[in-house]
């Protein structure tokens, strides 16, 4: 709180019009990203815009800027001690009208449950007399059943309601119809009726369809809904899933440039294709809008604003100690001494119904006002003494408690903003759901929305108002592309052969006029790539080489690409005599084929560098991995045999010298007397006696030798065999 207070004091004492809109700020601190759309504020009517942004176009990058430590806005919540331990509860709004179609569409979607307001037992609320009169005109009724279009769009409706106050009006009502008033504008408004103009009332029916008394009801007098968790449980899972912020007070939106810069008070820059600013109308006087917004617009931020100054507390309980005594938990308590003048509370207790809700964390919501400010300690004592005093108990103490003072927090001025006497009529048009400042920034907030005015839902409406307006114009910017519309297949008579790779280098062809690209061969190289050089006329007939590739240097003439054999050019299996042999990518250059000068009959090469050698028969072991499984058998070419099969002895077959022994797991020997013989070579070879002799010798000595003795056995046999080897 006092690092808040400290931020509040430093940014306020230097006022918006001297805070300019680019300072000195270092390079770390500019935002190189671009995002396709910043919303500032993580109230309602914010997170509900980029929700619906994010989940249209899941590409878009959505920045939510927040100057808070968390969401909501006037959704606001705080720790506290409950029966089943430390909760959130919600110490801002958090009555749900049963009309507010679109906000409780929203709460579903996030599958949180609703429940009707509790009302257990009698209220507890101060009489007061007064002399009925009878209103010529319900004009309530009138205005309840007017479109709010109409009434702002129809002078002669409401020109002669700006310069009589709500205090003025309700002498001319009767005494039911003037207490719903002017408890509306304590409850509802947290406003003086001194201070309001009439043609508040008039907006707020009409966006309500419905008059005082009925708003009074879907609004903790009876006929509201609660939320689960809280209305604080709402926010939150509206915010899962976004990218948010926090502790980013923005002072400074500037539309005059594209894209949007948007500046915070720490000196940190960020821009944006399009930018919503989600915040309270009376707010805006802390934010630098660039350009300057028309004159009838800033007459509606001077002349529309709360002036109330209430607190509003949360008190939780073991159990809702006020049923006992079959009261419902509304109280109503006035004193003239003060410091606390009036107070009224409800029960915010969620439950599905009266018996099944002394399980829930019972808690009472209130909104009190002081003659003069006192500390909090003082106000916690005073709340418990009223509420106690009123419903005759012994003994009534809270779990936890907690209040907001909206009135005195920069960053909302105050709760529902309320319209001043003589407000020019002019100004009202902008009561539209939301206002774009120049081109691309836009002011969108539950104070200016056509639908529930001033109320979440209404928040919630131009939220999901300004939301579907910037997709639109992202849509439209994002398909304008020279003309031509973007994602759209272009219709064409003419031929178009596209190739490219990142990879490996595309052919070069020479470039074809048009009427020649028209009449393209159907039987076209696959490789080639006609390309209309763009630098030059139509008519051109210059060469253009296109090349993308850093691996290979600019070249004069056209290649062709049969001169490096690749699966990527489709030309693998289609070789022919005159064609190199196939080669990997990016191996060692081939080197001419060595001149071998064979003083043996052995020639071993079994290297991937080495250049390959004509293919001969191997052994007398035929092998799959050989290649002629499937050949025919012969009384010269044994069968096929599985490698390693224990079932094929040695000895069955044919020998010359008693014993064959030939294996690899990579190449077999291969033996030649002739390595020119264009015939071939059919001959086999088989080790010398003398050899298997060795051999055997070493087989049975290796278990009582050292494997240093082995080694030198097996070298010996090794040389013995390359000197004895010979062609049969």
């Amino acid at each position: 709180m006092f690092r808040w207070c400290l931020l509040i004091l430093c940014v306020s004492a230097q006022s918006p019009s001297q805070q300019p809109a680019s300072q000195n700020i270092s390079s770390s601190n500019i935002q190189q990203t671009i995002y396709d759309v910043i919303v500032v504020g993580a109230g309602l009517t914010g997170l509900t815009a980029a929700r619906n942004i994010q989940q249209s176009r899941p590409g878009l990058s959505v920045l939510v800027l927040e100057a808070r430590g968390q969401v909501g806005g006037r959704v606001r919540y705080a720790t506290m001690q409950t029966r089943n331990g430390v909760e959130f509860l919600d110490t801002g709004s958090q009555f749900i009208s049963p009309t507010d179609t679109e906000l409780l569409a929203l709460i579903q979607q996030l599958n949180v449950r609703t429940s009707q307001q509790l009302t257990c037992g009698n209220n507890t609320v101060f009489q007061q007399t007064r002399r009925k009169r009878q209103s010529p005109v319900s004009l309530q009724q009138q205005w309840s059943t007017t479109l709010f279009a109409d009434l702002i769009n129809t002078p002669e409706l409401i020109q002669n309601l700006s310069n009589t106050s709500i205090s003025q009006m309700s002498q001319q009502l009767d005494a039911a119809d003037s207490d719903s008033v002017n408890r509306l504008m304590q409850t509802f408004f947290d406003a003086p009726g001194e201070q309001v103009s009439e043609v508040q009332l008039a907006l707020t029916c009409a966006s309500q369809n419905a008059t005082a008394v009925e708003i009074l009801r879907r609004f903790g007098h009876g006929k509201s809904l609660l939320a689960q968790g809280g209305m604080n449980e709402v926010v939150r899972r509206l915010a899962d899933g976004l990218l948010i912020e926090y502790s980013q007070r923005v002072v400074s939106v500037n539309d005059a440039a594209y894209p949007a810069v948007v500046q915070t008070s720490n000196g940190r820059r960020f821009t944006a294709r399009q930018v919503i600013v989600a915040v309270p109308i009376p707010t805006l006087d802390n934010i630098d809008l660039v350009p300057t917004p028309e004159a009838p617009f800033q007459q509606l931020i001077q002349n529309y604003g709360p002036t109330g100054h209430a607190y509003y507390f949360t008190m939780s309980f073991q159990r809702a100690t006020w049923r006992l005594n079959g009261r419902s938990g509304k109280v109503i308590y006035t004193s003239t001494s003060g410091p606390l003048v009036w107070l009224t509370t409800f029960d915010t207790t969620f439950a599905q119904s009266c018996d099944n809700s002394s399980s829930a964390a019972s808690t009472l919501w209130g909104i009190a006002h002081f003659s003069y400010d006192v500390p909090f300690e003082t106000r916690k004592k005073l709340y418990t003494q009223s509420i106690m005093y009123s419903l005759r108990f012994a003994d009534f103490s809270p779990l936890d408690v907690t209040d907001v003072n909206f009135a005195t927090d920069d960053l909302a001025k105050g709760t529902i903003p309320t319209l001043r006497l003589n407000i020019p009529m002019e100004s009202l048009k902008y009561l539209n759901d939301f206002h774009t400042l120049y081109q691309n920034v836009h002011i969108a907030t539950a104070d200016i929305s056509s639908n529930s005015l001033g109320t979440m839902n209404g928040a919630v409406h131009a939220g999901s108002a300004v939301s579907t307006y910037v997709l639109s114009m992202l849509a439209a910017a994002d398909a304008q592309n020279n003309g031509i519309l973007r994602d759209t297949p272009v219709e064409s008579t003419t031929p178009y052969i596209y190739s490219t790779s990142s990879h490996y280098p595309p052919s070069l062809f020479a470039v074809q006029n048009q009427n020649q690209t028209q009449n393209l061969s159907q039987n076209q190289p696959r490789n080639q790539t006609t390309v209309r050089n763009l630098s030059s006329s139509s008519n051109s007939s210059t060469t253009f080489q296109y090349e993308t590739s850093s691996q290979y240097p600019t070249t004069v003439e056209t290649p062709t690409t049969t001169t490096m054999k690749h699966f990527s050019f489709g030309n693998l299996d289609n070789s022919t005599s005159e064609e190199p042999p196939a080669v990997l990518y990016d191996s060692a250059p081939q080197q001419a084929l060595p001149t071998l000068n064979y003083s043996t009959t052995f020639a071993y090469s079994t290297s991937s560098v080495m250049p390959p050698v004509v293919p001969i028969e191997t052994t007398t072991l035929r092998h799959f991995s050989n290649g002629n499984l499937d050949e025919t058998s012969t009384a010269q070419s044994p069968p096929a045999v599985q490698r390693d099969d224990p079932s094929i002895l040695v000895n069955s077959l044919p020998q010359q010298s008693g014993y064959v022994y030939s294996t690899s797991t990579h190449y077999p020997i291969q033996l030649s007397s002739n390595r020119n013989n264009n015939n071939g070579i059919n001959a086999r070879a088989t080790p010398s006696p003398e050899v298997v002799q060795q051999l055997q010798q070493v087989s049975e000595s290796a278990s009582n030798s050292t494997s240093l003795q082995l080694a030198s056995s097996l070298t010996q046999l090794v040389q013995t065999l390359l000197t004895t080897l010979r062609l049969q």
